[in-house]
């Protein structure tokens, strides 16, 4: 068996949605990405329950960031995160108007640790954010009515 270089690039076979970690049932937020009909394609093949509204906490977010002063709606989101959920932003690929280390300090500030960075497309980059673990159990609860 050949052994492989250090220099060859793995490629994943895991399909985005894998990737993402979405599984059937996940209650999943979409801002600003709910018209990607690829995207919500996968999401709804996979058994997701989308949608773009309501105040009730959701198992994932897919929230879209296209400049640096997008980054103030970041620390409202995290109420809206299950204790044990996921925020992903998705910001443009190599886009001066938002870079990679701004979006990992805005998700620091707004209390949330950086856990992972994958391409969602040809386009976008997503960050993957959770609450900590030791912060769980005083996450705030859900809002009433939602």
């Amino acid at each position: 068996m050949a052994k492989k270089s250090k220099h060859e690039l793995f490629v994943s076979t895991r399909t985005r949605i894998e990737k993402l970690g979405v599984k059937k049932d996940s209650d999943v937020l979409l801002l600003g990405i709910e018209r990607d009909a690829s995207f919500v394609g996968e999401l709804r093949a996979v058994g997701a329950q989308m949608r773009t509204s309501g105040t009730g906490q959701a198992d994932m977010i897919f929230a879209t960031f296209h400049h640096r002063d997008d980054l103030r709606r970041l620390s409202g989101l995290v109420p809206r995160l299950r204790a044990n959920g996921v925020l992903w932003t998705l910001r443009p690929k190599g886009s001066k108007d938002l870079t990679e280390a701004e979006m990992m300090r805005a998700g620091q500030a707004a209390g949330l640790v950086d856990v992972k960075v994958v391409s969602f497309s040809e386009t976008l980059t997503a960050e993957k954010f959770v609450v900590p673990v030791a912060k769980r159990g005083g996450h705030p609860p859900a809002p009433k009515g939602g």
